[in-house]
């Protein structure tokens, strides 16, 4: 039953790898509900699996450093509602939070110390209090100079594929989209800007600067709490020699700056 339970999730209703795995795990718990219930039950319950999808089947949309300067300086972006929506999409890259986070920070939440600028986040899903260190000159323009208006994250989600468009985003990449026709997302070879959403803002602020940006650093910015989580939400395996690569980075940079020392020799 279970087996063509699963074929029937995946072939017939064409629902994806994971929430068919989830289905799976609801029908496990029901019955293990109805065990302590002392409902009879088959003896093969226990063993039911659920599935998700592999690490390597995911498909991550990000915006790399070139695209988001190719968004940035784009002039055939003109309507005020797309202007907006750039604004929120270039801060969003560079501050790395979820888009109900993103869509909600206020100029109440930007503090200053010593000339540096601080965005002060309280993530809702984790209830996770985040710092963000914000130094890009362009960044701070916006945020000082024109701040963004808040919108809807369905809004943003329609504006920003446009924005994309407009600064010709559109390489051709492997994603899933929405097809109005079975109801059901498709896998399949689109332009990029058709597959951008608010979660690739945080998405590209890790991917970005993955081996840049000591991993620790932006996990307290992301609001992960391992490094594996955080590995596997930008589809990356632990790579031991780059991590020696920026220990010996920082090493050389510590060094530098140390001042020469005179040893009095006898």
């Amino acid at each position: 039953f279970v087996s063509k339970f699963e074929t029937w999730l995946m072939n017939e209703k064409k629902y994806s790898v994971n929430y068919s795995g989830k289905q799976i795990d609801n029908l496990k718990t029901v019955c293990l509900d109805a065990i302590k219930c002392e409902i009879p039950t088959n003896n093969f319950v226990k063993q039911i699996q659920g599935f998700s999808e592999a690490d390597e089947d995911r498909f991550i949309v990000t915006l790399s450093f070139d695209d988001l300067d190719k968004i940035r300086t784009s002039d055939k972006i003109v309507n005020d509602s797309h202007i907006n929506a750039r604004k929120w999409l270039l801060i969003g890259c560079e501050i790395g939070q979820r888009g109900g986070d993103l869509l909600s920070i206020t100029k109440d939440d930007i503090r200053y110390k010593s000339g540096n600028m601080y965005i002060d986040v309280i993530q809702q899903k984790t209830k996770k209090s985040v710092t963000i260190g914000v130094i890009n000159p362009n960044i701070i323009d916006i945020i000082e100079n024109g701040f963004p208006h808040k919108i809807s994250t369905q809004k943003m989600n329609d504006y920003i594929k446009k924005v994309c468009e407009l600064a010709e985003i559109n390489e051709s990449i492997e994603g899933k989209k929405y097809d109005e026709d079975t109801k059901r997302k498709k896998l399949s070879f689109y332009p990029k800007y058709e597959l951008v959403t608010t979660h690739s803002f945080r998405r590209s602020f890790a991917t970005n600067y993955y081996k840049i940006i000591p991993t620790p650093i932006l996990i307290t910015i992301t609001g992960h709490s391992k490094e594996s989580e955080f590995l596997k939400y930008i589809n990356k395996h632990e790579d031991k020699d780059a991590n020696a690569d920026l220990f010996m980075k920082f090493y050389e940079q510590i060094n530098q700056k140390r001042e020469p020392q005179l040893k009095k020799v006898l």
